[in-house]
Formats: C-alpha cells, structure tokens, sequence
C-alpha cells in the first residue's frame, strides 16, 4: 500500500460506518444515507485495486482509470447541479404561491400599514 492509500482508506472507513450507522438508526434520508454509502465503498474500492478502475476503462474505450473516475464525478457533478436547481425552482415557486395565499387571505395596503405605525 502506498502513502495516499494508508491516508484517504482510513477516512473512507469512518464515512462508511458514519453512513451505515445513519442508515441502522433511520435518521435522516434512506436514499441520500445509501447513495453516500455507494460512492463512498466505490471510492475504496476503486483506491484499494486502482487496476481495477483501468480494466474497466480499458473495456470502455478509455485509456487509464483516472479518466473513468474523472468522467464519471464530471457527470455526477452536473447530475447534481440538475438536480439542485429543479429543487431551487420547485422552493421558488411554491414561495411564491405561499406569499400570494397569504396576501390574498391577509389583504393590507400600505397606506394603512403605515398609519398603523405612526399612530
């Protein structure tokens, strides 16, 4: 084992039992607990046999697994962009609505709110 494997497999370890502890307790997303525990177990994996990561890529076309994991975060990267922003316009559109709701249901002008401050 090299420098960089006995520094990242240690911290990959406690992420796992982090993620694994998540998931047994049941707090927070199941989903999002076994999405992190995935990509966490492939990225020790991947660091524990890096020739596995380069077979892979050699049956896909590419030269080295580094470009394999390269692509692959690239495309997860965007793929959690996208996702993000669905979430972003979902959050803004349903303010919206909420702040419509609101003004419909408690109609005030402001001309008398601010004759309720001054006086």
């Amino acid at each position: 084992m090299n420098a960089f494997q006995w520094i990242v497999l240690p911290i990959l370890g406690l992420l796992i039992v982090e993620r694994t502890l998540t998931l047994l307790r049941g707090s927070g997303s199941r989903r999002v607990a076994l999405f992190w525990l995935v990509v966490w177990c492939g990225a020790a994996v991947a660091i524990t046999w890096p020739e596995l990561t380069t077979s892979i890529a050699s049956y896909l076309g590419l030269r080295r697994g580094a470009d394999l994991v390269m692509y692959f975060a690239i495309l997860f990267s965007f793929i959690g962009f996208y996702m993000i922003y669905v979430r972003m316009r979902r959050l803004d559109a349903n303010l919206t609505l909420l702040v419509r709701k609101l003004a419909i249901e408690n109609p005030m002008s402001e001309v008398d709110s601010s004759n309720k401050d001054n006086g």
